[in-house]
């Protein structure tokens, strides 16, 4: 070959370009790369790129690979439309999810905060700046912790916070933060200016000792020992806006919104209840089980309520159209070599990736959304029965009953 045609041959292969291949030539190479890359990078190089990375079929085939031979919840609802599925987000979440927990002790960074609880945390809650969480516990003090720097002090440890044990951490909004406690008061905290000596921006006071607590703008709500769930405005805290008295036999254990129109609440006399803030009425009130199981948690996301009962059992309500008609029962792992009955304590879910428990076996299970549920990883530090779970802005906390907290953030 002559020094014309090399120059030739070098001039032609220096036009290639990602661009300029053939559609299913760059559809093989997408195929080969992973879901972040693609939406963070890749389809914002050019128009072209993100008409085609953006479309459904793309994603859906991608998605189809991995969960072909199971249920998958977010796809049995009764508004799940394949053809209009965000599967680009869908399939985004479940890659990010599995990439980072399935080899969680390289692709995260993790601290336990020890010493500043000397009993059991009954809750734990991630700040909306997403560098704080905060620790509750039946010592009656709150912590603040700083999850970035990895230190082992709080920078705040508020204790006789209440005057008894603290049940339940809600945040109210991105300057303030809930907790409830056995002393029968709710009280609203300024997280900005939240130190050792701080007082509640407001109290409100129940009849009983507080055991759940949920919210939204200017509404609280809060689930009692006695069978009560009392409402308040944040503005008017002595005025309640209503109490529901009759929807539950024994302790409220847990409250959660839906889409702001549906209180749920888990109790002890083994029903689940949903109540319709708009029309003020019991939309339905149901077993999920038989026996000695009752609803223990409660997680929503995407019109799926994921309820975890104090077994081993994980349920499935599609929430949409307001039906909230059980989907699926999920068995969960069972503890191995262990006489005790499994109790699954926490449960929260909120992306399409994972769901996460966690329950007196100690172990943090990080699960697909699926049945039979995949796991992701199973993360076994403290040992320690674990009493609750938050996960926000790629963070996990973990709060148990040996006193200690512990973070794992994604690098």
């Amino acid at each position: 070959m002559n020094s014309f045609e090399n120059s030739a041959g070098a001039e032609t292969l220096s036009t290639i370009s990602l661009d300029s291949l053939p559609i299913e030539v760059f559809l093989m190479i997408c195929e080969r790369i992973d879901a972040d890359t693609l939406v963070k990078s890749l389809m914002y190089v050019n128009k072209q790129f993100y008409e085609i990375i953006s479309d459904n079929y793309l994603w859906k085939k991608r998605a189809m690979r991995t969960f072909n031979d199971c249920n998958v919840a977010f796809m049995l609802t009764s508004v799940y439309n394949e053809n209009t599925f965000n599967w680009k987000q869908f399939t985004w979440h479940t890659e990010l999810e599995d990439s980072c927990w399935a080899e969680y002790e390289t692709k995260t960074t993790t601290t336990v905060f020890s010493g500043a609880h000397f009993s059991e945390v009954d809750a734990v809650i991630m700040a909306r700046d997403g560098n704080h969480c905060i620790s509750a516990s039946r010592d009656r003090s709150i912590c603040l912790w700083n999850t970035t720097i990895g230190t082992n002090n709080p920078v705040v440890h508020k204790i006789d916070s209440h005057l008894g044990w603290v049940w339940d951490l809600e945040i109210y909004d991105d300057h303030h933060f809930l907790s409830c406690s056995w002393d029968s008061k709710v009280k609203l905290w300024n997280t900005d200016n939240f130190t050792q000596i701080s007082q509640p921006i407001q109290t409100f006071s129940t009849d009983a000792a507080v055991l759940s607590i949920t919210n939204k703008e200017n509404f609280v709500a809060a689930g009692l020992y006695s069978p009560k769930i009392i409402a308040f405005d944040p503005r008017e805290p002595e005025k309640r806006l209503f109490e529901l008295l009759n929807s539950h036999t024994r302790s409220i254990i847990d409250l959660c919104l839906i889409e702001d129109y549906y209180l749920i609440s888990l109790s002890e006399d083994k029903t689940v209840s949903i109540w319709d803030l708009r029309t003020n009425n019991t939309v339905k009130s149901m077993y999920l089980s038989k026996g000695s199981r009752f609803p223990m948690c409660a997680s929503y996301y995407d019109n799926i309520l994921f309820i975890g009962d104090n077994r081993d059992c994980m349920y499935w309500l599609d929430c949409s159209h307001g039906l909230f008609n059980v989907l699926e029962t999920v068995k969960l792992v069972k503890p191995i070599n262990d006489s005790r009955n499994y109790k699954l304590n926490c449960i929260k879910c909120t992306n399409y990736g994972s769901i996460i428990t966690g329950g007196n076996e100690g172990i943090v299970y990080i699960l697909t959304p699926t049945n039979p549920p995949k796991v992701i990883a199973k993360i076994v530090d403290s040992g320690s029965e674990i009493t609750s779970i938050d996960y926000q802005n790629d963070t996990l906390v973990v709060g148990y009953v040996s006193s200690d907290v512990q973070v794992w953030k994604k690098k």
